[in-house]
């Protein structure tokens, strides 16, 4: 019948219309009328359908807002939940467990070795000259040796800790050579304070709290961005901590403990 609504077109011209919502705004409007006006409708079968329309349209938009908002790991074994986000480390970082965090602070256990060689591995005094820490000067040494007896053969241990400044930045190294010991040397005590020291992978004052996440996890919600003040990571053995705490954004200041 001449006047009769066919549901398969009005189908049709609905599905163009939401690709058009998108697209092309002013198409979009002409669309909708064209769906209200290619038939021979009732003032109250034009006000169902269009009622129809709106809620087909608003039901597609959230559905598409929340997909791309959701994010779920494909292993879920590998990452981990904070405020029912979900967080996926890299393997690199060797995530051990979520300490306890609260307020703005997030508490992180990690094995990886950045935590113990955050300016890259150490063995002794010497080796500064060509490390990440070649600029700051030695303030203070002190190496103690012994001959460990209690392992055979016999074996020759030696120690060193460091005091090292650059302005205000300062640090206290301890160095060894432990045959029994897990990890050989790390960062006591200091803190940084400016740019001009670097860690590893390209850390340093002033690095967004964004590039700083993509450092040690695959996705970290950008959610979580502005949540955090401060980060601390700790060692799963030794008991070494670093805290890195950001202003406006931007890392501002590490200290060690």
């Amino acid at each position: 019948m001449a006047g009769e609504v066919r549901i398969e077109t009005v189908v049709q011209l609905i599905n163009s219309v939401r690709l058009d919502r998108f697209v092309h705004p002013i198409r979009h409007n002409a669309k909708l009328q064209t769906v209200m006006h290619h038939f021979k409708m009732t003032p109250r079968q034009t006000t169902t359908l269009f009622i129809f329309c709106v809620t087909l349209l608003g039901s597609c938009d959230s559905s598409t807002n929340k997909k791309e908002s959701t994010y779920i790991p494909t292993d879920t074994t590998t990452s981990f939940k904070i405020d029912n986000y979900w967080l996926t480390p890299k393997k690199s970082f060797d995530f051990n467990s979520l300490g306890k965090s609260s307020g703005d602070t997030l508490h992180l256990v990690t094995c990886s070795q950045f935590v113990y060689s955050p300016f890259g591995k150490l063995t002794d005094k010497s080796s500064l000259k060509t490390s990440l820490l070649k600029d700051f000067t030695i303030k203070n040494f002190k190496r103690d040796t012994f001959t460990n007896i209690n392992i055979s053969p016999p074996y020759f241990e030696w120690s060193e800790s460091v005091d090292l400044q650059l302005g205000d930045n300062k640090l206290n190294l301890f160095l060894d050579n432990d045959p029994e010991a897990s990890t050989h040397g790390y960062i006591r005590g200091g803190h940084i304070v400016d740019s001009k020291v670097s860690f590893l992978d390209n850390i340093k004052i002033g690095i967004s709290a964004e590039d700083f996440y993509k450092t040690f996890f695959d996705y970290f919600p950008t959610e979580l961005h502005e949540k955090y003040k401060v980060v601390e990571l700790e060692s799963c053995v030794t008991d070494v901590t670093h805290s890195y705490t950001f202003d406006k954004g931007q890392l501002s200041s590490v200290k060690f403990n």
